[in-house]
């Protein structure tokens, strides 16, 4: 009988103690272990984000340390490509390489800036599917989707403020000397100059006049049609508003005075 008692208390002891351990476990350990993990996972992004900061940081650096570099290719960028028109920079230009080659520049006619912009693409006619030299009819739907990306993206890379600015020149020397003077033009002044056209007029023994020099056989007159470019500087701060150019604001009323009463006069 005493036997039987100590086994039931024995049971409920057991049976106590495992409840509390698993109480202890639901409740205090598994939840603080939950907790750790969490705590862990977090240090090892925390790790992984300033690994990463500091790959950028490490690169941002090296970036820097390039940039007079940088400077010297913008700088050079901008000779070809100013940030404004520079007509007298580029009449200046002209100039030198007309003196080089001995010609005479009758005439120079710049016309109004004109906004660069993308080519747009057409996209083809499919081929057809079963060799036949008759084209397939094309998915409109398709073809102008595609088109549009393409348009899209080149329209991405044309820079706002991209402007180009007609120019009409022409001059006159000998057959020689005004082609050499074409050449240096377009591939030898630091000012950008894509030429776009030219017509020789061969000339005739003719004395001087109206400002042109006097011609003999061989010589030639030729016109040049051409463009050259500036783009605005994005990073460029602008400049301060002067505040003498603004002009005063306007007097209002006088209150009690009627501003369409005539005035008496003498």
């Amino acid at each position: 009988m005493v036997g039987a008692k100590k086994s039931t208390w024995v049971g409920g002891a057991v049976f106590v103690a495992l409840v509390i351990l698993a109480a202890a476990w639901f409740l205090a350990i598994s939840p603080k272990m939950s907790s750790a993990s969490d705590v862990r996972d977090q240090a090892e992004q925390t790790r992984q984000q300033n690994e990463l900061l500091q790959m950028q940081v490490a690169k941002l650096k090296a970036e820097f340390e390039k940039l007079p570099e940088y400077k010297t290719e913008l700088a050079a960028l901008q000779t070809q490509i100013p940030t404004d028109v520079q007509l007298s920079e580029f009449l200046r230009q002209l100039d030198q390489i007309a003196v080089a080659h001995s010609v005479t520049i009758t005439t120079l006619s710049p016309a109004a800036p004109t906004a660069v912009a993308a080519a747009v693409a057409e996209a083809p006619a499919p081929a057809p599917a079963d060799g036949s030299t008759e084209a397939a009819p094309a998915d409109g739907a398709a073809d102008d989707a595609a088109g549009a990306t393409v348009n899209d993206v080149a329209a991405a890379l044309v820079p706002p403020g991209f402007t180009a600015i007609p120019v009409s020149i022409t001059v006159l020397g000998s057959y020689d000397n005004t082609t050499g003077f074409l050449y240096d033009l377009q591939n030898v002044t630091p000012r950008l100059f894509l030429v776009t056209g030219f017509t020789g007029t061969a000339q005739k023994d003719n004395p001087a006049s109206g400002g042109k020099p006097a011609t003999s056989p061989g010589d030639q007159e030729l016109l040049i049609s051409g463009l050259m470019y500036s783009l605005p500087d994005p990073l460029a701060t602008p400049p301060a508003a002067d505040p003498a150019a603004t002009p005063a604001p306007l007097q209002g009323a006088v209150p009690g005075k009627n501003p369409l009463v005539p005035i008496q006069g003498r």
